[in-house]
């Protein structure tokens, strides 16, 4: 990659990075609390590469749990990555096989949505969108450690730490407002996951309602579509 795909990948991700390294404190924090060392949080920052996934292991650990349950929570957890690996491959064209190891493993919710965007909306190239993964993947890892050194002699406050969590999450949000169509079905999203999570009391209900709203918003465009076509052939009706 040259150093211009570094820069403009840094333009798009720093609002990320920024929140990375105060989640990845608490992180390398909650791993040393539960027993890792820095070299097996820089291990598992690299292996694993999930924020969620590293804080729901470092609880297993905490209570006992076996590592055969810990590697089946984690898969399950992650699984929705082969999803978003799987929908990358429709911009990146004939990549080599190494390559696609490495974006599919350095890939994150965060940089999912950004090159998403990017490769809809602006003229992106798959080496763009790696760095894009690099640097996430790298700060991720990097904060983590620095975490797991800190130790116990530096605590956050987990009330800033899911402000943090939230504000990169609303930031990659409106960052996809590019229509009327997608300011619907985000706020159809948000209303949708607080009435399942009422009803269902599961985390489940976040997937659920993210797969309705795309529902809606897929028929709403068709049907929006269709109106337009059939108002267009009427005003050629009467010319």
């Amino acid at each position: 990659m040259q150093k211009q795909d570094w820069l403009t990948g840094l333009k798009v991700i720093y609002p990320v990075l920024i929140s990375y390294v105060p989640l990845g404190l608490a992180g390398g924090m909650v791993l040393y609390d539960a027993g890792f060392n820095a070299p097996s949080i820089l291990a598992m920052s690299l292996l694993v590469f999930g924020g969620a996934a590293q804080f729901m292991a470092a609880s297993m650990v905490s209570m006992g749990a076996s590592i055969s349950a810990i590697i089946t929570m984690t898969f399950f957890l992650n699984l929705r990555h082969l999803l978003m690996s799987s929908s990358m491959s429709g911009f990146i064209k004939k990549p080599s096989l190494p390559f696609v190891l490495f974006f599919s493993h350095t890939l994150a919710d965060e940089s999912f949505a950004i090159n998403y965007n990017q490769f809809n909306n602006h003229k992106w190239t798959a080496n763009k969108a790696l760095s894009v993964n690099l640097l996430a993947y790298l700060t991720w890892a990097l904060s983590t450690v620095a975490g797991g050194l800190i130790g116990s002699s530096w605590e956050i406050d987990t009330t800033i730490v899911n402000y943090v969590l939230i504000a990169m999450f609303i930031s990659l949000l409106i960052s996809q407002f590019v229509s009327k169509l997608y300011v619907f079905v985000g706020l159809t999203a948000g209303v949708l996951a607080v009435a399942f999570t009422i009803l269902l009391q599961h985390t489940i209900a976040l997937v659920l309602a993210a797969i309705v709203a795309s529902f809606i918003g897929y028929f709403t465009d068709e049907y929006l579509l269709s109106r337009k076509e059939q108002t267009r052939n009427e005003e050629m009706k009467y010319d």
